[in-house]
């Protein structure tokens, strides 16, 4: 089905005019139609006092106060000037209704618009004006893990959540100091929908195996309260944290593994899967650790496993799976290809010799295969069509749901900044170019100003407002660090700034941008 575009808002215009012709004066009386009856006559009665018949003379009942001099006649009759004054009134009303429709109806829309992109991936409120840092603060080796309208930072001696709008600490729970939550690359809509937090304590999450094993998890409520805190079963091995908060569990079976996901409070098996041992992943990478001196140790027992967004990524010597996280395993694995999570909740698996792409359901169910690799836009305002982009070469193709080739680029690129329901916005020389979203026409070019003799490393980050992308270039020094809001309507620049910052630390978190890393947090505004 063709996607329709929303319809856009109609201007409304009003022209003042000086003055109005005789023949145009609406507070004019008109002659009665042929046939009508006749009604009162506007005309005085002859038997009124003197006083009352000056200038009577005039047929539209006007006194003598009109002339060369401009002004408007004022009516004599009582009747007439009632007339007149219901009429502006009325149209004043009417102009009130209209004018005042048409404001409720804005704010409407602009209020849809800011809840679309506080939940939108890369989505920013209100970048009108160069941000500025309004807080920070040190946190722990952790990363800080946002959740509704707080963000948690572990550290050392407590477990510390502050408000994301202000920094301001909001509470503090010594109880759990050591306790590191759940790692946070989920979208912003589950972070915005988010209630609580699962965190693990008493040694090393799954990743930094083989570190102690954690031995404990805590439940905790946004307004600090302690839901759940209970041991863990150590016969289940490793523990890690999904993006819905329930434990991912994993440990070994002789050269096999066990993997459990239960719920984090209680510690009900939600399912288990064995992944036999494979041998062709008897490698060196795959089987030793690099100590800090250099030297390499074999542990045949080694084992990871991370949730990314929607699937759960199982390595290690001799071991090598994905699984849905309703515990479905994947036909494939690290040696054939990657797993690439799609925000829209599906899965592309994408071979490393560059052949076809086969988009999955959730659950793994094939959909469609497309050449090449699938990109996803850094950023989006939440009205953009359901499309994916398929890379094949220097540039790329736009499906639709069905998998069918609506429009290509053709100019070298590798990233897509942002997508809307009218653009598409790609980073390509000499800095970005819009095209249509249905059609992949060309619509305005951004050229990315002189560098100032810093040099450019990585990748833009891109951030989508209301009428205006927002891009930050990185350098090698992050005191180099450009920002500019770029105009959608024209690709014009309508602010730029230098603001000292990592670029790859930047995220937005229900409308706001921060800078989050581990040890330390910041808030922009």
């Amino acid at each position: 089905m063709p996607f329709r575009r929303r319809e856009q808002p109609r201007q409304l215009a009003f022209e003042a005019v000086d003055e109005l012709d005789d023949v145009d004066d609406p507070f004019a009386p008109r002659p009665p139609r042929p046939g009508a009856p006749s009604g009162p006559s506007d005309t005085p009665p002859d038997n009124l006092p003197p006083a009352a018949t000056d200038g009577a003379a005039a047929t539209d009942g006007a006194g003598t106060s009109g002339g060369e001099d401009g002004i408007v006649p004022v009516p004599t009759d009582p009747r007439a000037r009632r007339r007149r004054r219901l009429v502006v009134t009325g149209v004043a009303g009417a102009l009130v209704l209209v004018l005042g429709g048409l404001t409720a109806l804005d704010m409407a829309r602009a209020r849809q618009a800011d809840a679309e992109l506080r939940t939108a991936h890369g989505g920013v409120v209100g970048l009108t004006q160069p941000p500025r840092e309004v807080w920070g603060v040190d946190g722990g080796e952790a990363w800080p893990v946002f959740a509704g309208n707080r963000v948690l930072v572990s550290q050392d001696d407590a477990l510390v959540a502050h408000d994301q709008a202000t920094g301001e600490e909001v509470w503090r729970l010594e109880s759990l100091a050591g306790f590191h939550c759940q790692a946070d690359d989920a979208s912003a809509a589950t972070i915005a929908a988010r209630t609580k937090v699962t965190c693990l304590g008493g040694g090393g999450a799954a990743e930094l195996f083989p570190g102690d094993s954690s031995t404990m998890v805590a439940v905790v409520g946004l307004d600090g309260e302690v839901l759940a805190r209970r041991d863990l079963d150590p016969a289940r091995g490793l523990s890690g944290v999904l993006d819905d908060g329930d434990l991912v569990r994993g440990a070994r079976d002789g050269r096999d593994v066990v993997i459990t996901v239960e719920d984090a409070g209680t510690g009900e098996v939600r399912w288990t899967r064995t992944i036999p041992h494979d041998g062709a992943t008897d490698q060196a990478e795959a089987c030793e650790i690099q100590q800090e001196d250099g030297t390499t140790t074999r542990y045949p027992g080694l084992l990871h496993f991370y949730d990314a967004g929607g699937i759960i990524s199982i390595g290690g010597c001799e071991v090598s799976a994905t699984l849905t996280l309703e515990g479905e395993t994947l036909p494939w694995d690290d040696e054939e290809g990657f797993v690439q999570p799609l925000r829209d909740g599906r899965l592309a698996l994408t071979p490393w010799n560059g052949g076809a792409t086969e988009l999955l359901e959730a659950d793994g169910t094939p959909v469609w295969s497309a050449e090449g690799s699938f990109l996803e836009p850094d950023a989006t305002d939440g009205t953009a069509p359901p499309l994916l982009y398929s890379q094949n070469g220097s540039g790329f193709v736009a499906l639709d749901e069905e998998g069918r080739e609506l429009w290509t680029f053709s100019r070298y690129t590798n990233q897509i900044l942002l997508t809307t329901q009218d653009l598409t916005v790609v980073a390509t020389y000499p800095g970005a170019v819009a095209v249509d979203s249905m059609t992949g026409e060309e619509v305005w070019t951004w050229k990315a100003p002189d560098s100032d003799g810093s040099v450019a490393s990585g990748s833009p980050v891109a951030f989508a407002g209301r009428g205006a992308l927002t891009v930050v270039l990185g350098s090698e020094r992050a005191a180099d660090a450009r920002w500019f809001s770029i105009d959608l309507a024209d690709g014009s620049t309508r602010w730029s700034t230098k603001i000292p910052v990592d670029t790859w630390t930047l995220r937005s978190v229900d409308g706001r941008i921060f800078s989050a890393m581990p040890g330390k947090l910041r808030g922009f505004g």
